[in-house]
């Protein structure tokens, strides 16, 4: 009596199915196969490569070329969306890893050299490490300016407040810092995390993060 019950249960649910289009109801009645145009279009595409996968023509609900492998149109197939969204994501992911030793190693630098504690998780902060960025600096340049100002101005009481991000690295004001000389004139060796400064220039200009040449 428990199995007819269960198997009650099991049509009605079937029989749901088939009155919302989940399932195809010509195919369920005429030979009994629970399929839709969505699962034959996964599926072929998941099996695109094999084979070794025969279908009677008359099961099928999707348009069939020649070419099996053709058989999904790629502008309608449902699974392309979801692979844009992981894509974005991931750029997104790779772009942030990216992006917080940046900003940890330039704010870093400055509170060290500067004796200040300036957080780099600031978005005021960012945003202007991000502007010199576009303009082509790198971390050396950064570096460079804080260097500068700090045999400048933090010996002088009057000036030492103004070792402040918002000071050292404004448009205004780095275009001339970065082009003073340091009084120890120290020839400084390319920087390997310069590449990250690059790293972000290239997702700042709207280019694929996986298409970037770490090895230059």
């Amino acid at each position: 009596m428990k199995v007819n019950q269960e198997m009650e249960f099991v049509n009605d649910v079937v029989q749901e199915c088939i009155k919302w289009d989940f399932f195809d109801k010509t195919l369920f009645e005429k030979y009994g196969i629970l399929t839709s145009e969505g699962f034959q279009k996964r599926y072929l595409l998941a099996v695109s490569r094999r084979k070794d996968i025969v279908i009677p023509p008359e099961h099928y609900l999707v348009k069939i070329d020649n070419d099996r492998n053709n058989s999904v149109n790629d502008d309608n197939n449902p699974d392309d969306e979801d692979k844009n969204t992981t894509k974005e994501i991931k750029r997104k992911e790779s772009k942030r890893n990216k992006d917080i030793p940046v900003y940890e190693e330039i704010i870093g630098y400055l509170n060290q050299k500067a004796g200040k504690n300036f957080s780099h998780k600031s978005e005021a902060n960012r945003k202007l490490i991000n502007g010199r960025i576009s303009e082509g600096r790198t971390l050396h340049h950064f570096k460079h300016v804080i260097d500068v100002k700090c045999e400048q101005w933090l010996e002088d009481p009057a000036m030492n407040e103004y070792l402040r991000p918002s000071t050292l690295f404004a448009q205004k004001n780095f275009e001339n810092y970065v082009n003073q000389k340091s009084k120890v004139n120290k020839q400084k060796p390319s920087d390997p995390r310069d590449k990250e400064i690059d790293f972000q220039r290239w997702i700042q200009e709207g280019k694929d993060p996986e298409t970037f040449d770490w090895g230059k």
